[in-house]
């Protein structure tokens, strides 16, 4: 494992690389740290569900709505609702275009997306222009780590690069589902 830290002016490079090479990289974001991999890799989506023992769809993180939009299927009456959630950095779990994400991180036909606002990730996602997978580094059923510290012992052998933004005290985002003509606050 590699960990450098949020200022190091080769950061964006560093992610850039390891996502492009398929690895699975943790990151901090606007509200905890997050785990992922370039969106088409299956190799470390299977590694990310076997780190947090589990088996389950996850969201990915885009830079913009519309790099998105034209995959996503929503309901009229619920499209001002989303572009309001959006911009707070919060996750929508939406229907899909068929085939236009990787089916080992959609259920029933949904995705679950979200825009952080995270500086950061937002570069990121503005070079990288793909989206990538995107959950809470910790084992199922237990509470997401926020120290880099605890990050490195416990899943230091599992990822293949850590950024470390410090220790991350905010609580997670809200998760949002529209289905059946209704929309659900998840968490």
């Amino acid at each position: 494992m590699i960990r450098i830290s949020l200022t190091n002016k080769n950061a964006i490079d560093i992610a850039l690389k390891a996502l492009s090479n398929k690895k699975i990289i943790v990151y901090p974001t606007d509200t905890i740290y997050g785990i992922g991999t370039d969106l088409d890799n299956d190799d470390g989506i299977n590694r990310i569900n076997k780190l947090k023992k589990r088996s389950q769809p996850m969201s990915i993180i885009v830079d913009n709505f519309e790099s998105i939009r034209n995959k996503l299927i929503i309901d009229e009456k619920f499209m001002s609702e989303i572009q309001n959630i959006v911009p707070l950095g919060d996750t929508c779990i939406v229907s899909y275009v068929e085939n236009a994400f990787n089916n080992r991180i959609t259920q029933n036909g949904k995705i679950g997306f979200r825009v952080p606002n995270h500086k950061f990730l937002k570069k990121l996602l503005s070079i990288y222009e793909k989206p990538i997978t995107t959950t809470s580094i910790n084992e199922t059923g237990n509470q997401p780590l926020n120290n880099p510290d605890e990050i490195e012992k416990k899943f230091g052998d599992k990822i293949d690069l850590l950024i470390d933004g410090g220790i991350i005290n905010n609580p997670p985002s809200s998760i949002y589902l529209f289905d059946n003509n209704e929309k659900t606050k998840i968490r």
